[in-house]
């Protein structure tokens, strides 16, 4: 369990639809003194289907868990090894699957002398697992991370262009659609009923101060105990980790204000037109300017709908192939 000092502030997952400014968002977030959110790791959603019914776990569950955890996670597993974590295991005997998450993120703030802080989790294509995530942790914080789809396609054109490991949708129509699938997941969720935390990527550049008092008001941490310079930063004492000292801490002075609205001198204008033509409804929703007014038709509607649908169907399929695959390695 986490120490009596940060009891009251409950865990956070940080989701959105890729290449929004999650990671940035997480730095920040781990310089607050008060939450650290580890490497990147989709444990929770992918190894849900077999395990948030089990009621009780044997030493071999524990064993199979634990290489799931570190082939689902990033560092193989946040550079804790499989006997670490067994003995975590052993000394909790954790017999839920809210349990076998919380030891396992709790043994990680252990791990890094951290564990008077409260854990947070983040990974873009946890959106596609929200559902899991709020049946899992019912009192968990989730931040939706949105950032304008037409630099969000951007950003993956230049991963699949200069990146050693590509990963991400593929051209203008497969970005749009990925998109939007990620939005409308949390438009089928009532937001206003559970707590999620909307926070555009735009507004986070243009004014951080403000956005990010507003989101520790919603995460229940104070604003005032963030770090302004290095000198304040949260060391860890395990000095064997490769990140060192550094702990993924980000200072708010980082925040660039200036990347945002690539897309107009960096895709085409044919390019802007199919997305706008694909996406003008989400674009509309979180107040991204429309530059073809044509799409806005309302006949357009219907057939866009279909389209959204035949995404999701396909998108459901790969992410349950995904998990399966996973399972079975």
């Amino acid at each position: 369990m986490n120490q009596a000092s940060h009891q009251n502030i409950p865990p956070v997952f940080i989701v959105s639809s890729g290449r929004a400014g999650t990671t940035l968002l997480r730095g920040i977030l781990n310089g607050s003194n008060q939450i650290h959110i580890p490497p990147e790791s989709d444990f929770i959603t992918r190894i849900y289907p077999f395990y948030h019914n089990k009621q009780q776990f044997s030493d071999e569950d524990y064993k199979k868990i634990v290489k799931l955890f570190i082939n689902t996670s990033e560092d193989n597993g946040w550079e804790m090894t499989e006997d670490y974590l067994l003995t975590c295991f052993k000394d909790q005997a954790p017999q839920t699957f809210t349990d076998i998450n919380t030891t396992i993120y709790n043994a990680y703030l252990k791990h890094v002398g951290l564990d008077s802080q409260q854990w947070g989790i983040k990974r873009p294509v946890l959106i596609a697992g929200i559902d899991r995530i709020i049946r899992t942790f019912p009192e968990a914080k989730i931040v939706h991370v949105v950032r304008d789809g037409r630099d969000v396609a951007l950003s993956y054109k230049e991963i699949h262009q200069k990146s050693v490991v590509k990963f991400g949708p593929k051209g203008v129509v497969t970005n749009s659609l990925y998109w939007i699938d990620g939005l409308r997941r949390i438009q089928d969720i009532n937001v206003n009923e559970l707590d999620i935390y909307e926070l555009r990527y735009e507004d986070l550049l243009s004014d951080p101060a403000a956005e990010l008092k507003k989101l520790c008001a919603f995460l229940k941490i104070d604003y005032d105990k963030f770090v302004t310079d290095e000198s304040k930063a949260t060391t860890s004492q395990n000095k064997n980790l490769k990140t060192n000292s550094k702990l993924f801490i980000r200072k708010i002075s980082e925040i660039k204000q200036t990347n945002t609205k690539k897309y107009l001198t960096k895709m085409s204008q044919f390019e802007r037109f199919i997305y706008e033509l694909i996406a003008a409804p989400y674009l509309t929703k979180y107040h991204y300017p429309i530059e073809f007014k044509v799409v806005t038709s309302p006949l357009l509607f219907p057939l866009r709908n279909l389209v959204y649908v035949g995404a999701r169907l396909f998108n459901n399929w790969r992410y349950h192939r995904r998990d399966i695959e996973t399972y079975n390695k």
